[in-house]
């Protein structure tokens, strides 16, 4: 059998689960903060979720130590999926023996993560609990995935006081939980620091005019397919239409359903660039020269306060209430008129990015949370 690749010296295994790309990008810091701690080392399990796009994100963190799971399943149900990975990463953990587990957020890696370490009685952290929207349903499935996980962890790493609050109201023990910062804020200003400006960037110096405003758009969850996703078309084309000093950028994610209504709506508009997945870097880049976002990402939801720009959250809800609490960001949901409006409202100023604190965290989050893994397994030895 190939021996692991493995980040960091010290003799207790860190089982870091991983599916999509934003978690690996959340996880990054969590990793490097692992493999810096005497006693642990990180051991990177990916599951194939984003298995190309996860992989490269991890890279941008010099993160190249993976270890690949070997799920045969190609189906687009959550159950085949689900069962899958339980089978896939129970057998992994039995063959490895970590001393801990970690997981993150909502996904259905995340999710069953959580439940393969519990069955097989390994402790486990869960990144980023406490989420909630308040709608088991919407986002789906990950409202219930997260709700899932939280129940199954030995830890509880809130992000804020408000996903701590969401805990401590569901009966979980104030003893399981530590408030921590979102580790997307460490993972952002650990690039931001380093990256050119998206204009200069080779992704996108072909792509953006050097005096165009810019409005960045992402869409692409499962709740907002067909009608929905016809209408934030509609009004992105109404808003570029109105404004001629704009340019719009919108990745196109690959899933057949969002990359066809896209197209078909938007394919060849005037100052709309359609383009592949970007690299987390250049990502990172447009949300930080962007003049406005609109976006029904999560995780941009958490990003894009970083560099106080405002942000249209193309959803009915939200988990993450401490950007609309704090001015930074504004649920529009995918009404056309109301996205057009409240785009509008906030491009009729010449300058638009927002003098805030970010309210997801001080980017010291990843070392609480290495901290407090080593000190359970030292504690248990």
């Amino acid at each position: 059998m190939k021996e692991p690749e493995i980040i960091g010296a010290g003799p207790n295994k860190v089982l870091c689960i991983i599916g999509t790309r934003p978690e690996a990008i959340k996880m990054a810091p969590v990793i490097s903060a692992i493999a810096n701690c005497s006693n642990l080392h990180a051991h990177v399990l990916m599951t194939g979720q984003h298995r190309d796009i996860a992989s490269k994100a991890l890279e941008s963190f010099d993160i190249h130590q993976i270890n690949w799971l070997d799920v045969s399943s190609t189906s687009h149900r959550l159950a085949d999926q689900a069962g899958e990975l339980l089978k896939g990463i129970n057998a992994y953990i039995a063959v490895h023996h970590p001393k801990y587990a970690l997981v993150h957020g909502d996904t259905t890696t995340g999710f069953v993560g959580a439940l393969a370490s519990f069955y097989s009685a390994i402790p486990v952290g869960h990144v980023e609990a406490g989420l909630r929207s308040g709608e088991l349903r919407d986002p789906f499935p990950e409202e219930a995935n997260r709700r899932l996980a939280d129940q199954l962890c030995h830890r509880l790493f809130a992000p804020t006081s408000i996903a701590k609050d969401n805990l401590l109201r569901e009966g979980l023990s104030n003893d399981k939980i530590l408030t921590t910062g979102n580790t997307v804020v460490d993972a952002v200003r650990h690039l931001a620091q380093k990256i050119k400006p998206a204009r200069e960037l080779d992704e996108l110096k072909d792509v953006l005019g050097p005096q165009k405003r810019l409005v960045l758009v992402t869409t692409h969850r499962r709740e907002n397919w067909g009608d929905p996703m016809r209408r934030i078309c509609q009004a992105i084309k109404r808003i570029t239409e109105a404004h001629e000093d704009l340019q719009v950028i919108l990745p196109v994610h690959p899933n057949p359903v969002v990359k066809d209504m896209i197209e078909s709506e938007l394919k060849n508009t005037p100052r709309i660039h359609l383009v592949t997945p970007l690299s987390y870097e250049a990502l990172i880049a447009l949300e930080r020269d962007a003049d406005l976002i609109l976006t029904d990402s999560g995780g941009i939801q958490e990003e894009a306060p970083e560099f106080g720009t405002p942000l249209l959250i193309l959803r009915k809800t939200t988990e993450r209430p401490e950007a609309l609490t704090n001015g930074l960001a504004k649920l529009v949901g995918t009404c056309e008129q109301t996205i057009t409006d409240e785009a509008t409202h906030i491009l009729k100023c010449k300058h638009t990015k927002i003098d805030r604190q970010n309210p997801f965290g001080d980017g010291h989050a990843s070392q609480r949370i290495a901290t407090a893994v080593e000190s359970h397994i030292n504690s248990a030895d």
